[in-house]
């Protein structure tokens, strides 16, 4: 009898031992306000500490690190000359926390030209060619002194479309504004 109850227990254990979930969580935050959180089998797209971006499965999450099932797609050509992907498994990548350099902004997140500094840089290069290219056909001096506050300005333009173009990018990167945490 004894045996039998100690078997059951035994048994009982190891169950619930099996089906017990992770209780980490990566967490992705923005000023401390969780964006993002990871669990393990989500997808995630990150830049590695060298510069390169993974993308895969998390496999596991321990207390300072993450395993990541690495996966790549590789582009191939069909038998009809078409352009088709084919998923290349890379192996399992096990890396702290502190190499994630930045992460990448989901694809359903809306990007505005207007945000991303398309529209002034677009604007302000394109009103100097204009500007340039009408003062040839006119033959006007180019860097005329009344022409040069012209031209100044679309460079001008041009120059606060890359500043905010570098001030929202399309990915999130972790240091002042994002931060990464096991939770």
């Amino acid at each position: 009898m004894k045996k039998i109850l100690l078997l059951q227990a035994v048994l009982l254990l190891t169950c619930l031992t099996l089906f017990a979930q992770s209780d980490r969580v990566l967490v992705l935050k923005d000023r401390n306000i969780v964006v993002k959180n990871f669990t393990v089998g989500n997808y995630i797209n990150f830049e590695f500490s060298n510069s390169q971006w993974i993308t895969g499965y998390i496999s596991r999450i321990k207390a300072d690190s993450i395993d990541v099932k690495q996966f790549a797609l590789q582009p191939t050509l069909t038998v009809w000359g078409t352009k088709d992907f084919d998923t290349i498994k890379l192996g399992t990548l096990i890396l702290g926390i502190n190499e994630i350099k930045a992460f990448a902004k989901e694809s359903s997140q809306y990007t505005s030209v207007f945000n991303n500094g398309a529209f002034l840089q677009t604007g302000g290069a394109g009103y100097v060619v204009l500007n340039i290219a009408n003062s040839i056909i006119r033959k006007d001096p180019v860097f005329d002194s009344s022409n040069l506050p012209k031209i100044g300005a679309g460079i001008g333009a041009w120059i606060l479309g890359k500043i905010q173009a570098k001030r929202n990018p399309n990915y999130r990167p972790i240091g002042k504004r994002y931060s990464v945490a096991i939770i």
